[in-house]
C-alpha cells in the first residue's frame, strides 16, 4: 500500500465563501493567494472556524517575520492592507525556507503533529468535543467513540482547534497557553485578506525565548514552559498528536485513530491579542463564557472598554478589550462600521465541555474609537444587569415566606424569565450602540442628553422586566395571600426599576 500523503498547502481542506457567495474548499497556498477574492472562512463548528482563521494569521505573521517585515505598529498594518493582497513571492519564499513540513503524514515531521513510534492509538473522538469519548459521555449519542471516522480534510481542521481551545484533560494533561477556553474576538475586513491582516498581533513586551511556529519546530512538546513567542503561542502544542491514516484499500484517506499524549504546559500568564481581560487588583482574568449568559452581554469588555476603571474603592475593576479590536478601530475611517465576530467554548474550567458559540456585532467606528462613549454604553448594560437582578428578586417574593430556608424556591421560573428577558433585549442592543455613536465624544457630561439617548433602551428594559414578572405571576396561586404577595412584589419591582433606570 502506498504511503498516505496529504499536503495542506495544495490539497483543498479550508472551507471558504467567495465574494460572489459561492462555497469552495481550498489549500493553504491557494487560500492566501486568493484571499482578496474571498469573503470569509465558514465552518459549521465555531471552534474549527476560528482555529482556521488563527492558523492563517500565524502562517502570515511567521512569513513576515522571516522576511524581516514584521508589523510593529498600526501604520505597518495599514500599509499591509493598502497593498490589497498578500505578497505571493514572500509566501512562496517562506514555504521554501520551511521545507517539507506541510504533509499531514510526513514520516519525520507531520504538519501540526509529533512523530510517535511507540504510542498506543486512541479513538479520534478524544479530540472532538462534539463526540462522546472516554468518561465525557453525552447521553444523547447512542454510539461508541470508536464509531467516529472522518475524512482527512476534517481531521486536518480539527488539528487547528488544539492551540486555541484545548482543555485540561486529567492528570498531566494541561490546557493551552490561555488556560481554560476563552472568548476570542475576530475583527472582519472587506475580504479574507483584510481579516487576516486585522488579526495579526503586534509585538508585545512579554515575548521571550526562541520558540518558533509549530511546523518549524524540531522540539517534541512535553515540557513545562516559562516563555513563549507570539507565533509559538498562536500554534501552542498542549498535546502530542499523530493522526493514523486508514485508506481502506482506496485513495480516500479516513481517520479513526490517533496517537495522543500530553504536550507542553505553562504557568505563564500570556496576554493574547484576541482576548479581552478583566483587571481586578493584582489579578488578570480573561473573559470566558458563562452559563446562561449570551456573549453579547460581555460586549463591554469585548468591544468597547479599554482600561477604564469601574466601581469604587475595593470593588474597582478595569477591562481591556482585545488588542486586535483596538488596532482595527484605529485603522477605520470615520463613519465606517466594524464587524467583530466572537467565538467561545464553555467548560467547567477543567475537561467538561458544555457548549460553544459564535456571535457577530456591527460597531460604529465613532463608538469604538471613543473610550467615553463606550463607557456610557457599558453603563447602560449595567442598568440591564441590575434590572435582571431585581426581576429575579421580585419573582422570589412570590413564594411563601419569600423562599426562606429554600434556596431553590422558584429557581426554574426565575431562570426561564431571566433567559427570556435577555433574549428579547438583545435586539435592542445594536440600536443603543448606534444611538450613542452620534454623540460628540468630547462633549461635557449631560445627564439629560444621556437619558434621552438611552430612552428607548431603558423603556425596553422596563417593559421586558415587567412582562416577565407578569408571566411568572400567572404560574402562582390565586388565593388572597398569593395575590397580596403579587401586589407587594410588583410594587417592589416597579420601585427598583425606577431607581435603576433614572
Amino acid at each position: 500500500m502506498n504511503q498516505a500523503s496529504f499536503n495542506v498547502l495544495t490539497e483543498p481542506w479550508i472551507p471558504v465563501i467567495r465574494l460572489n457567495g459561492l462555497n469552495d474548499e481550498l489549500g493553504t497556498l491557494t487560500c492566501l493567494e486568493q484571499a482578496h477574492e474571498l469573503r470569509e472562512i465558514r465552518d459549521p463548528s465555531p471552534i474549527i472556524e476560528f482555529g482556521l482563521y488563527r492558523l492563517l494569521v500565524a502562517f502570515v505573521l511567521d512569513a513576515l517575520i522571516l522576511a524581516g517585515r514584521r508589523p510593529e505598529d498600526q501604520l505597518d498594518l495599514k500599509s499591509l492592507i493598502k497593498a490589497g493582497r498578500f505578497d505571493l513571492d514572500m509566501i512562496k519564499d517562506y514555504i521554501r525556507q520551511c521545507g517539507n513540513v506541510f504533509d499531514l503524514f510526513h514520516p519525520e515531521q507531520p504538519f501540526l503533529q509529533t512523530k510517535m513510534d511507540k504510542a498506543t492509538p486512541k479513538p479520534l473522538a478524544a479530540m472532538y468535543p462534539a463526540v462522546p469519548s472516554g468518561i465525557t459521555v453525552n447521553h444523547w449519542h447512542h454510539e461508541t467513540e470508536d464509531n467516529l471516522q472522518v475524512l482527512v480534510q476534517e481531521a486536518a481542521r480539527l488539528l487547528c482547534t488544539l492551540a486555541p481551545f484545548m482543555t485540561a484533560g486529567g492528570a498531566g494533561l494541561s490546557p493551552s497557553i490561555n488556560g481554560a477556553p476563552v472568548v476570542y474576538a475576530l475583527p472582519i475586513g472587506k475580504n479574507l485578506f483584510e481579516t487576516i491582516v486585522l488579526n495579526i498581533p503586534l509585538r508585545c513586551s512579554q515575548e521571550s525565548g526562541r520558540g518558533v511556529i509549530a511546523w518549524r519546530s524540531k522540539r517534541s512538546p512535553g515540557q513545562e514552559r516559562s516563555e513563549a513567542t507570539t507565533v509559538e503561542a498562536l500554534t501552542w502544542r498542549p498535546r502530542r498528536i499523530q493522526l493514523v491514516p486508514d485508506m481502506n484499500h482506496s485513495s480516500i484517506i479516513h481517520i479513526r485513530k490517533m496517537n495522543f499524549e500530553k504536550g507542553d504546559s505553562t504557568r505563564l500568564t500570556w496576554i493574547d491579542g484576541s482576548i479581552a481581560y478583566r483587571y481586578d487588583k493584582d489579578r488578570v482574568t480573561p473573559v470566558r463564557m458563562r452559563e446562561n449568559r449570551p456573549l453579547w452581554r460581555d460586549a463591554g469588555p469585548l468591544l468597547l472598554l479599554n482600561e477604564v476603571e469601574h466601581g469604587r474603592d475595593e470593588t474597582k475593576v478595569s477591562f481591556r478589550r482585545p488588542d486586535v479590536v483596538e488596532h482595527a478601530f484605529s485603522l477605520m475611517d470615520t463613519g465606517d462600521t466594524l464587524i467583530i465576530q466572537v467565538y467561545g467554548m464553555r467548560t467547567d474550567m477543567k475537561m467538561k465541555i458544555f457548549e460553544w458559540a459564535k456571535s457577530a456585532w456591527s460597531v460604529p467606528s465613532k463608538l469604538g474609537c471613543s473610550t467615553r462613549l463606550g463607557s456610557l454604553v457599558y453603563q447602560e448594560l449595567g442598568r440591564a444587569e441590575n434590572s435582571a437582578y431585581w426581576l429575579r428578586n421580585s419573582i422570589k417574593l412570590l413564594h411563601p415566606r419569600e423562599g426562606a430556608r429554600n434556596k431553590k424556591a422558584l429557581r426554574t421560573i426565575m431562570d426561564r424569565c431571566e433567559r427570556a428577558y435577555w433574549q428579547h433585549l438583545e435586539s435592542h442592543f445594536h440600536p443603543l450602540m448606534n444611538a450613542f455613536s452620534v454623540l460628540d465624544p468630547d462633549a461635557s457630561n449631560d445627564p439629560v442628553l444621556i437619558e434621552k439617548t438611552a430612552g428607548n433602551w431603558r423603556e425596553n428594559i422596563r417593559y421586558l422586566a415587567l412582562e416577565q414578572f407578569e408571566l411568572a405571576s400567572e404560574d402562582m396561586d390565586a388565593d388572597s395571600d398569593a395575590l397580596e404577595r403579587q401586589v407587594r412584589a410588583r410594587n417592589r419591582l416597579l420601585n427598583k426599576l425606577k431607581e435603576v433606570l433614572s
